[in-house]
C-alpha cells in the first residue's frame, strides 16, 4: 500500500470510529496507553522535498490523547499538513502560533542552501522551513516520549520499512535522521557508515564541553540504496544549532 493510502486509511478510522486502529493495536503490544490512538501525524511539509528530516513521533501530553476530529474530510486534513506552515505563519495567518522547535529548524537548516530562506523576514523563514522541507515522523501517533526500549524494536520495524519507501520514492539532497535511537533503529539497513565527532564554538568563542557527532549511512531498503545521515545530538537544548547544521551539511557524504 503506498504512504498516502495508508496515511487516509488510518485517517478514516479516527474519523469513523474516533480511534486508530494500528495504534490501538500498538498500545496493546506494549501492554499499556503509550502512544494517542487519535489525531495521527506522520508528516508535516512537501512530501516531494529534497531535504528531509526524520523524527521518531509528534510529541503529546497524555492529557491531550483521544482528541476528536474537527477536519471537514481527508483532504482538509491533508491540506492542513502540508500548508502548517502558511497556515500559522503566512501573510493571512494570525501568527500566533509559537514554536521554539521552529525557530530551531531555521538554525539548523540555513546553512545546507536549499531552502528559499530570506535575511530578516522571520515570518517567511518559519513558513518556508514548515512547509518547503519533508518532516516524518516514524510512528505517526504521539505521546509524552518515546523508549524504544519499552516499545520494542520488532514493533518499530513496520514502520521503518513504511519510511523507506517514502524516503525512496523520490529523489532526496539531504536525508537527516534527528536523534540518538536511530543508531540502533537503522542497523538493519546500514550497508556502510562512518561518523564523525567534534566539538562546537560557543557563542563566547569556547568550546563546547559535550561532543557532537554526525554519523553518515549508506542504506540499503529493497536492493535500492540512498546516502543519509544520523545528528544524534540534534534534540539537545542550548547548543549551537547553526554551527551543528553546518557541520551536517559539511560533512554529508563524508565516508
Amino acid at each position: 500500500m503506498k504512504y498516502l493510502e495508508i496515511v487516509k486509511q488510518t485517517y478514516e478510522q479516527w474519523n469513523e470510529k474516533g480511534y486508530c486502529e494500528e495504534a490501538a493495536l500498538l498500545n496493546d503490544k506494549i501492554g499499556k496507553q503509550y502512544f494517542d490512538t487519535a489525531s495521527p501525524h506522520f508528516f508535516t511539509g512537501d512530501i516531494n522535498a529534497e531535504i528531509v528530516l526524520v523524527h521518531l513521533n509528534p510529541k503529546r501530553a497524555s492529557e491531550n490523547f483521544c482528541g476528536r476530529n474537527t477536519f471537514c474530510d481527508f483532504n482538509e486534513y491533508l491540506s492542513h499538513h502540508v500548508n502548517f506552515g502558511k497556515l500559522h505563519y503566512g501573510e493571512n495567518s494570525l501568527r500566533k502560533h509559537k514554536s521554539p522547535f521552529d525557530h530551531k529548524q531555521v538554525r539548523f537548516l540555513k546553512p545546507f542552501d536549499t531552502l528559499p530562506f530570506k535575511e530578516n523576514d522571520k515570518y517567511h523563514n518559519l513558513e518556508i522551513v514548515v512547509d518547503k522541507k519533508l518532516q516524518i515522523e516514524l510512528i505517526p501517533f504521539g505521546s509524552p516520549d518515546f523508549n524504544y526500549n519499552i516499545i520494542g524494536t520488532n514493533n518499530i520495524k513496520p514502520f521503518i520499512e513504511r519510511i523507506m519507501v517514502l524516503l525512496f520514492s523520490h529523489e532526496r539532497k539531504y536525508i537527516i535522521f534527528c536523534g540518538k535511537v536511530f543508531i540502533e533503529l537503522l542497523k538493519p539497513y546500514v550497508i556502510k557508515q562512518k561518523a564523525h565527532t567534534f566539538k562546537l564554538t560557543k557563542n563566547n568563542g569556547d568550546f563546547t564541553i559535550d561532543d557532537f557527532d554526525v554519523i553518515n549511512i549508506q542504506i540499503e531498503f529493497e536492493n535500492k540504496t540512498i546516502i543519509a545521515s544520523i545528528a544524534p545530538q540534534f534534540a539537545k537544548q542550548g547548543y549551537p544549532v547553526s554551527q551543528y547544521g553546518e557541520m551536517v551539511k559539511n560533512l554529508y557524504n563524508n565516508f
